[in-house]
């Protein structure tokens, strides 16, 4: 089983005095919240070949992993926030595999002040992917058609349908062509509430 790096893991090195954390890409999933607080607190992924800084002006090209994607977004005093749908260039999560090709930018996050995350995901039929969730999640199709299989299931939605994913779920994310969808997670430190002596869920093996 890989090692799943989460944000409290990345918080707790950094409180450690660790600025680099060994992440071998054959060996290791880092969640989409492990990239954001790393990013946050300037530490680094190393894959034991070359360190991947997760800064988003840093150089895509040396390792798509390191791409969180941008977005504008618009912030009012009273904290209402405005993300420009225009503006969303999606970054690549490596989470699911390194041989995956999904795009996942997050909008909305713990850091923002937020108790839930939010965002956009997008992937082809190829790159359809197995998870296990130790958080709740919304989904709203976007475009295209998603699918989720679960317990030898196909649960199929197309844009503008709306899916309720219960923490605890082992799923696939599925798509018979392709699909972008809108997530909303809950909660935003879903991961603060795994034990340290306990790794967070990892994907979980195909479903046929």
């Amino acid at each position: 089983m890989k090692r799943v790096i989460t944000e409290q893991i990345v918080a707790q090195e950094f409180a450690a005095g660790s600025r680099r954390i060994l992440a071998p890409r054959a060996q290791t999933v880092i969640t989409p919240a492990a990239w954001s607080r790393a990013r946050e607190l300037g530490v680094v992924f190393d894959d034991g070949a070359s360190p991947v800084r997760a800064d988003p002006g840093a150089d895509p090209g040396a390792d798509p992993g390191a791409d969180p994607g941008s977005a504008t977004r618009d912030i009012d005093s009273s904290g209402v926030m405005v993300v420009r749908g225009a503006s969303v260039r999606l970054g690549r999560f490596t989470g699911a595999g390194p041989d995956k090709n999904i795009g996942l930018t997050d909008l909305v996050t713990g850091k923002d002040g937020a108790p839930m995350t939010a965002g956009i995901m997008s992937w082809g039929r190829e790159d359809s992917f197995a998870w296990s969730l130790d958080y709740d999640e919304i989904d709203l199709v976007l475009e295209g058609v998603l699918q989720i299989k679960i317990d030898g299931r196909t649960l199929e939605g197309k844009a503008g349908d709306v899916f309720y994913i219960p923490k605890g779920s082992d799923i696939v994310f599925a798509t018979p062509k392709r699909v972008r969808v809108f997530y909303v997670t809950y909660p935003a430190d879903w991961a603060a509430s795994v034990p340290a002596s306990v790794p967070a869920r990892a994907p979980v093996r195909p479903q046929k």
